[in-house]
């Protein structure tokens, strides 16, 4: 886990969660992180920086392409 590097953010589970299935289907495996603070305490959303998508370093530049980020 100590090579993942975090692609983008987003307000909520599902947009992070498209972006995860997205880069997926383009061959990245991508993490969605803090889903589940966000799930029982939604309020601390914005706080923690959002529900963040990670993936691993050397895969960065491509998740950035495939997300126009």
């Amino acid at each position: 886990m100590d090579d993942l590097v975090t692609v983008t953010t987003f307000p909520d589970v599902p947009e992070a969660e498209l972006a995860r299935d997205r880069l997926k289907l383009e061959g990245v495996t991508a993490f969605v992180l803090s889903a589940q603070t966000t799930g029982v305490m939604p309020f601390l959303t914005a706080s923690s920086g959002g529900v963040r998508v990670q993936v691993k370093r050397e895969d960065l530049a491509k998740a950035k392409e495939i997300l126009g980020t």
